[in-house]
């Protein structure tokens, strides 16, 4: 079946790599938001998520290392998370990482909906994350043509 694209929305805090500095620890963070309409009951949502971090401070012992929790929300509810694991070999060093990932949410209920993007760092005492951009995500919603 044929789909149409209705909707497009975006969020982005910059798309340039070290056009932010947002530290992230074990609370999570706030960190894009937007609004979608969607109009039909039968549809999905395409959503595209880029975030470009550092890793320092890191702890060489295994077996934990800071990771990067990112969770989209839609209307308070968890739809869509992503993990990844900084790897390091040297205490001093710093690790540039980009994390991005892909969500599809399908027949979401007619209607406004708010969607945001949360980041943490589950393992802070193991090293430090700040987010350094890219940061962003798009949105489409999609119908039967």
């Amino acid at each position: 079946m044929a789909h149409t694209l209705v909707e497009f929305v975006r969020s982005i805090q910059t798309n340039l790599d070290n056009g932010v500095i947002v530290p992230i620890n074990a609370t999570s963070k706030l960190i894009l938001e937007f609004g979608v309409n969607v109009p039909t009951a039968t549809n999905f949502i395409e959503l595209i998520t880029t975030v470009g971090w550092q890793a320092t401070n890191v702890f060489v012992t295994p077996p934990e290392q800071p990771k990067l929790l990112l969770q989209i929300v839609l209307d308070g509810v968890v739809v869509s998370s992503a993990e990844q694991k900084s790897i390091s070999t040297d205490e001093d060093g710093m690790l540039e990482m980009t994390t991005a990932f892909h969500s599809i949410l399908t027949n979401v209920s007619v209607g406004f909906h708010v969607i945001q993007v949360f980041a943490s760092n589950p393992e802070d005492l193991q090293g430090d994350i700040t987010l350094t951009g890219p940061v962003s995500i798009t949105g489409k919603v999609y119908a039967p043509a």
